[in-house]
């Protein structure tokens, strides 16, 4: 008696990332292999990996390979797993793409379990089998995400939600985190964790928050704001009180604090404390200064206030933020 074997469509889209489809490959073909040693006897493998796609359609990835199918839509196979992987570029062009859509839709609606890792949840947020559900996608697209599909709660700090028949993974390689997920889910916690020693994938990213970077936009018209903007951004330590920012801008109070969120969506305290804590991201990454010393460069007085604010906002403490993003050069 063998082990149940999951039929998995890696979904050729154009402009995908190469490595989010030959990636889950490998990994798939690994955890069939692991899985064959952890039971006995076995005579299949756990998982039947195809790449899938358009039949008279060239599909190129995002670095200009061409995508090799091993299969296409016309046949009339039902997987038990459909993998969306990374994409660049034009996502509208994409989700306009109707046959790729359609086939989708068609999976999921016969049983198929729809996967996606980054920006392929706007695909499967596209066939509706998101909508009254929860997702994730990359921190960088959830405003995106959010405004085209309001039907579905999005998790913009996750890594990766499972909605049962539909499971979301947000960033470019959290293709890993998903394949690992899969391998648990369809295979056994046992199996995930020995791939996880094999191939050296970190089991335990489960928020996406310490990889978010803020954004600070001054796409807006108002000149007076955005030279606020510019003078906090030039030394975000400096006083930032209400009152300092309104009379620099020449404006009472409540005028100058509705026309701050009007332009930049934030409330000028708020705007200023994402600049302070994206300041201290900076300095925790490059230099090698003090938590105590890198709390008064950003702005704060009390260092016990900072490490929970900090926490808040990255979902790490500064010396566990310090300790995974580093990027000074170190010989020992």
């Amino acid at each position: 008696m063998g082990i149940k074997v999951y039929s998995v469509a890696l979904l050729a889209v154009q402009n995908c990332m190469y490595s989010s489809l030959v990636g889950p490959l490998d990994i798939f073909s690994v955890a069939s292999n692991q899985a064959g040693r952890l039971a006995a006897p076995v005579t299949d493998p756990l998982f039947q990996a195809v790449i899938v796609g358009p039949e008279k359609r060239k599909i190129t990835a995002f670095n200009g390979m061409p995508i090799p199918l091993g299969a296409t839509f016309t046949a009339p196979t039902v997987y038990d797993i459909v993998f969306v992987p990374v994409i660049f570029g034009d996502l509208e062009a994409i989700l306009a793409d109707s046959e790729t859509i359609h086939w989708l839709k068609d999976q999921g609606r016969m049983g198929a379990c729809l996967c996606s890792a980054c920006a392929g949840s706007f695909l499967v947020a596209e066939t509706g089998r998101l909508n009254g559900r929860t997702a994730t996608t990359h921190w960088n697209l959830a405003d995106s995400f959010v405004k085209r599909f309001p039907e579905v709660t999005l998790k913009r700090e996750k890594m990766l939600v499972d909605a049962g028949d539909c499971i979301t993974a947000g960033g470019v390689t959290a293709y890993l985190d998903l394949s690992l997920y899969l391998a648990a889910r369809f295979g056994s916690p046992e199996l995930a964790a020995l791939l996880s020693k094999i191939l050296l994938i970190d089991p335990a990213r489960r928020l996406q928050s310490p990889y978010q970077s803020s954004v600070f936009s001054k796409n807006h018209d108002d000149e007076v704001i955005r030279m606020i903007q510019e003078w906090l951004e030039a030394d975000p330590g400096q006083r930032g009180a209400i009152a300092d920012l309104a009379g620099r801008a020449r404006l009472g109070e409540r005028t100058f604090s509705r026309r701050f969120k009007k332009a930049t969506g934030d409330s000028p305290l708020e705007y200023l404390q994402r600049l302070r804590i994206e300041a201290a991201r900076k300095l925790l990454e490059t230099t090698a200064e003090s938590i105590e010393e890198i709390t008064i460069r950003a702005g704060y007085e009390d260092i016990s206030s900072f490490r929970k604010l900090f926490k808040r906002h990255t979902g790490l403490s500064p010396s566990a933020y310090r300790k995974r993003f580093s990027c000074r050069l170190s010989v020992s």
